[in-house]
């Protein structure tokens, strides 16, 4: 994930079988570490022609029927099994051709050939944020063939593509290269073509296939178990003068999680440059445009999220069927590990925007993190990723970082390359800390929305101080921290909460007296905040599905309008009336400056805060009702000006304000919050 502009580093989703379950990436169903089947694939591909012709021979391990799935664009040669043809005919069932082929053929080899037209990229290609639909696409400025998209025939039992390793041989003209997951065996040009060979020998979900007009620079090192391994940069010519930064980067973060996990698995890791500027994480690889590579932080945040990925996601693979955990995994070991070198004011302001994010959910559109598998909302961003990070920084403080750290060297060395689920995590957590962890995994896997803690009742109880704790039924099991306010100084303290309604008595030092207790002043469990802790922002608008939206301008404000407020939200949102007050539901405003303040001043609302005003070419803040109801304002100097806000804006929902000038952001923030505590009384 990119963190600090919220732009989502996918993994690769392996191909969906069944449309009625698109949101659930299916993968391999065999948790062994060996591939159930293997590929020797020689492909040629044409960007300019937006050609490809290929030739596949797999070799399937069981004698159990399948069926085989290619993308629709491609026409298929007669399948072949051992030499000798087979009268089988596709069909189609939702979006792929399937060949139905019937049990008894283990260990043989089938041969296919296919070939077809791709898509091209769009001429806007640099003002989108992904190459289409995940459908395959061809170009001289940069291709992309996903193996969601079944661009090449995908071997599948039970509605699961099967894991497989693979050889490839890839033939593009000059001036174009090329790769795929996995060690780079041989190059070489002739006759106006060139040739790369490739190998991936371990079980993989996919084979994603990346070409473009690039310029390679490689750096050589060696794993901590002796292994050579290559570096190396596959970027568009303007980014030439970065390569070498970013070979250095990924050997730091190389160095970094082969000394917290284990050895690197894989021989390579390559940086591709993207003519979009998407981002996506495939094993040895990462994939990032060219305008987010050159953003100066992402060496330092983004890359090493995409490096460690060669561990959690394309090393141990999650079994998405009960949910995927190598997401939050992976952003507590990165994303988080980062915030906490740069120190704890970071540290903590990360916590705090993941619980923002997640209180921002509505009652009822919750859902528990088992049934993460994807992103495919902001929503399922704050669950799958920030509530489980979240819950590891808890789990770490339960057991020691210690014994996390040995849990996690455990489930590296015993998961690898292997389809894991949550309880072989908990079970490695286990074995390392001595503790019995079911219980903690089951509330925060199993259960929807968070814990939800009120504070009263500060006593002076002479020799301490008295606090009483209430939260929603059923009740959650919390270590809940408490940071006491005394005449000596602020102690922090911990209390265990499991009841619905609990009193504490809290000793203090001898002669000591307490004036304030603050619940969990630094965001440490998991909980709903209150809304005294909850500036708005953004991310309460996205979420809610009854946010509505006024737009106000001439025709061509309103058209920009809607697209800024398609991207913003994750909903369409219901119209509603320039005349109308504000009511119940959550109301976004977008339009001209002049227009929004007349508006804001017909119904009684404050103008623009001194943080914005005046700012920019766009202004965009937030503010929340008496009744609690969040309200979004976004203000553009020009029809244009907003139109270009659509890109970077989206990517800053976790702020109450900002200000854009030609769509660059040029200043942000989230208001106050005050934090929950009770004063100590004496009687």
């Amino acid at each position: 994930m990119f963190h600090a502009l919220s732009l989502l580093i996918m993994l690769p989703l392996p191909v969906i079988l069944n449309p009625a379950s698109a949101q659930m990436p299916p993968i391999g169903a065999a948790a062994a570490s060996e591939p159930a089947a293997s590929y020797r694939l020689a492909v040629r591909l044409d960007p300019a022609r937006q050609e490809l012709s290929g030739e596949a021979e797999i070799t399937i391990d069981s004698e159990a029927a399948f069926e085989l799935l290619l993308n629709p664009r491609f026409e298929a040669g007669p399948l072949r099994i051992d030499g000798e043809p087979v009268e089988l005919r596709p069909h189609r069932h939702g979006a792929l051709q399937r060949w139905s082929v019937p049990a008894g053929v283990a260990g043989r080899t089938l041969a296919l050939s296919w070939h077809g037209t791709l898509a091209g990229l769009a001429p806007d290609v640099e003002h989108r944020d992904t190459l289409g639909t995940q459908e395959p696409v061809a170009d001289p400025r940069g291709s992309f063939l996903p193996s969601s998209s079944a661009w090449y025939p995908l071997v599948a039992r039970e509605g699961r593509a099967l894991l497989h390793a693979f050889t490839l041989s890839l033939d593009l003209p000059a001036g174009q290269q090329g790769l795929v997951a996995g060690h780079l065996q041989s190059e070489s040009a002739r006759g106006g073509r060139v040739v790369a060979r490739f190998d991936f020998p371990h079980p993989a979900e996919g084979i994603d296939l990346i070409a473009g007009p690039y310029r390679i620079s490689e750096q050589h090192v060696r794993s901590s178990d002796g292994r050579p391994i290559v570096l190396r940069t596959y970027f568009h010519g303007e980014l030439a003068p970065l390569a070498a930064g970013y070979l250095d980067a990924v050997r730091d973060y190389l160095a970094l999680y082969e000394s917290w996990i284990g050895p690197y698995p894989f021989t390579s890791f390559a940086v591709v440059s993207s003519p979009t500027p998407t981002g996506f994480g495939m094993p040895t690889l990462t994939y990032l445009g060219i305008e987010v590579l050159k953003l100066p932080f992402i060496k330092d945040t983004s890359l090493g999220h995409e490096v460690l990925h060669n561990w959690w996601g394309n090393g141990v693979y999650p079994d998405y069927a009960s949910g995927n955990w190598s997401e939050g995994l992976t952003t507590f070991m990165a994303d988080y590990h980062y915030a906490e070198r740069a120190g704890a004011d970071k540290a903590r302001a990360m916590r705090q925007g993941w619980l923002r994010d997640l209180s921002g959910i509505p009652s009822g559109a919750d859902r528990p993190l088992a049934a993460f598998t994807s992103r495919m909302h902001g929503l399922d961003q704050a669950v799958g990723y920030g509530k489980a990070a979240m819950m590891f920084v808890m789990l770490r403080d339960r057991i020691g970082e210690p014994a996390f750290d040995r849990a996690i060297r455990r489930f590296w060395q015993t998961q690898r390359f292997r389809v894991a689920d949550w309880d072989d995590l908990r079970v490695a957590f286990e074995a390392a800390s001595g503790q019995l962890l079911e219980p903690f995994f089951t509330q925060w896997l199993d259960r929807t929305g968070l814990a939800e803690i009120a504070l009263s009742g500060g006593r002076d109880a002479g020799d301490g101080v008295g606090v009483t704790l209430a939260q929603n039924v059923p009740p959650y099991v919390l270590e809940v921290p408490l940071r006491i306010d005394t005449r000596a100084g602020p102690t922090l303290r911990r209390v265990r909460l499991e009841q619905a309604r609990q009193d504490f008595e809290i000793e203090l030092d001898p002669g000591d007296s307490a004036t304030r207790v603050t619940l969990d002043p630094d965001s440490l469990i998991l909980r709903r905040l209150h809304r005294r802790e909850t500036p708005p922002t953004l991310r309460e608008l996205q979420f809610d599905r009854r946010t509505e939206l006024l737009t106000l301008g001439d025709d061509a404000f309103t058209s920009a309008a809607r697209t800024l407020a398609a991207r913003l939200l994750d909903h369409a949102a219901a119209p509603h009336a320039a005349d109308v007050a504000p009511g119940p539901d959550p109301l976004l405003v977008i339009g001209d400056e002049a227009r929004i303040g007349r508006w804001l001043a017909r119904h009684d609302l404050p103008l623009a805060p001194p943080e914005v005003a005046h700012r920019g070419t766009v202004r965009a803040w937030t503010l929340r009702l008496p009744s609690g109801t969040p309200l979004g304002i976004v203000a553009a100097d020009s029809a244009q000006a907003l139109a270009n806000a659509t890109r970077p804006l989206p990517h800053y929902r976790q702020q109450s304000w900002l200000v854009l000038q030609d769509a660059r952001t040029i200043a942000r923030g989230v208001w106050p919050a005050e934090p929950l505590s009770v004063p100590v009384t004496r009687h």
